[in-house]
């Protein structure tokens, strides 16, 4: 049987144990912060815009997102776990990879894959990574980065036909 919902949580919230934002807040509120959002806009293109998604596969990859990226566990580790090919592929879209690029290139990859799913949790993401309740140190100019990418990722989500914000 593949992992629920729940166990898809549970699963994150152990590979993020002990993980801190920059504010030293759990990790795992950013992550359920993701789900969420990415949840409310993947039920959006499904039963507004009649879209071909399964909510279930973007919550679960939602709150996989930076499993890959920021602890130990593998695509490997997901398949052995029972995740669907889908949840996993778009986890793997929004996984940095070893590939030298900057940042408005790795979005223009993700947009050019054309899934909806991971574009949708990407905004969502980067939603929450420029938010003012995470404050995230703008030494590096990472939340106008974020904030530079959300319109990108708005079109990219129109142009596949969704209506949402």
């Amino acid at each position: 049987m593949p992992p629920t919902n729940f166990d898809t949580h549970q699963f994150a919230a152990q590979a993020h144990a002990g993980q801190v934002d920059k504010r030293g807040k759990p990790y795992i509120r950013h992550i359920n912060r993701v789900a969420a959002a990415a949840d409310k806009r993947a039920r959006h293109a499904l039963e507004v815009d009649g879209l071909r998604i399964n909510p279930e596969h973007v919550l679960q990859a939602a709150y996989l997102h930076d499993v890959l990226e920021d602890t130990p566990t593998s695509a490997d580790d997901l398949i052995r776990a029972g995740y669907a090919p889908a949840v996993i592929e778009m986890v793997r879209l929004l996984t940095k990879t070893d590939e030298p690029m900057n940042y408005a290139e790795r979005i223009s990859a993700l947009i050019e894959t054309r899934s909806l799913g991971a574009i949708l949790i990407k905004l969502s993401d980067n939603e929450d990574n420029a938010s003012i309740e995470r404050a995230l140190s703008n030494k590096e100019g990472l939340t106008a980065r974020y904030a530079a990418s959300m319109p990108r990722l708005r079109d990219a989500a129109a142009a596949l036909g969704y209506t949402g914000s």
